[in-house]
């Protein structure tokens, strides 16, 4: 196979690539706290290295004999998500959160500790802070949330203080638990709003210049323009590789051609 199109072909390969990751965006472009994927690119040159690591696409254009080939190769070195925070959206319901700065808040699963930006909280029947799958927010003291002072206004300070009732009767009756983590890239999405801290020797970190932002949700930080923009860019991109392979390929005929010609 001629270099230039097996170049050529990796690149429109993780072009599609880059085209998932951008329906991905574009369809949470709404959902609360979503946080945006984005793919890094690099240029492999040979000989490659062993196939340990290497994406599974680099064998549907080489064979794995033909690893240290005359080629370069471009591959997908990493795909990661954008943490950057997402524009405040004013909404006036007691139980809906923002962090302005950095930080997550922590909720309790079956699976264990989970982390999110997802402020779109309410009251189970057990009167407790949940997210709306159910699951219980935490507390500085790594407990659920309960309400149980008697009131009718909740409220909720900068720092996560929460305040039952109103007046002289306003009773503090816990801290909410927001943490941030040093290495963000170790935060595994997993669907929902929710993150898995995927490194067991990463800690939780305080949060002390973020504030608690009550009546807010956090919008999506990715917007439909800019994702438009990125797929219009892709596919023309896409469209340039399928045209250089078609150049090599007629190139090759036609030397083929020319060849048979003087023989």
């Amino acid at each position: 196979m001629h270099e230039g199109i097996f170049i050529a072909a990796s690149a429109g390969i993780k072009q599609s690539k880059k085209m998932e990751v951008i329906a991905q965006n574009l369809a949470n472009v709404n959902s609360t706290g979503y946080k945006g994927d984005r793919l890094a690119f690099k240029e492999l040159m040979t000989p490659f290295p062993s196939d340990k690591g290497q994406e599974p696409t680099k064998d549907l254009l080489l064979q794995k004999d033909k690893s240290n080939s005359n080629v370069s190769y471009v591959a997908v070195t990493e795909q990661y998500t954008d943490h950057k925070q997402g524009n405040m959206k004013q909404t006036n319901s007691e139980l809906d959160m923002a962090l302005d700065g950095p930080g997550y808040f922590s909720v309790s699963t079956k699976e264990g500790i989970r982390y999110t930006r997802n402020g779109n909280f309410r009251l189970n029947t057990e009167k407790q802070i949940v997210n709306q799958k159910g699951q219980p927010v935490l507390s500085e003291q790594g407990e659920p949330i309960v309400i149980t002072a008697e009131g009718t206004e909740i409220s909720i300070d900068g720092y996560g203080n929460i305040f039952v009732g109103s007046g002289e009767r306003s009773a503090n009756i816990g801290k909410i638990k927001f943490v941030d983590f040093d290495n963000k890239q170790t935060l595994e999405k997993l669907g929902d709003g929710l993150f898995f801290q995927s490194d067991t020797e990463a800690d939780e970190k305080p949060v002390n210049d973020t504030k608690l932002r009550q009546g807010f949700l956090e919008g999506s930080n990715v917007t439909a323009t800019d994702e438009m923009t990125n797929m219009i860019s892709t596919v023309r991109l896409f469209e340039t590789y399928q045209k250089i392979i078609q150049s090599i390929d007629n190139m090759n005929e036609q030397s083929s051609n020319s060849i048979g010609r003087i023989g």
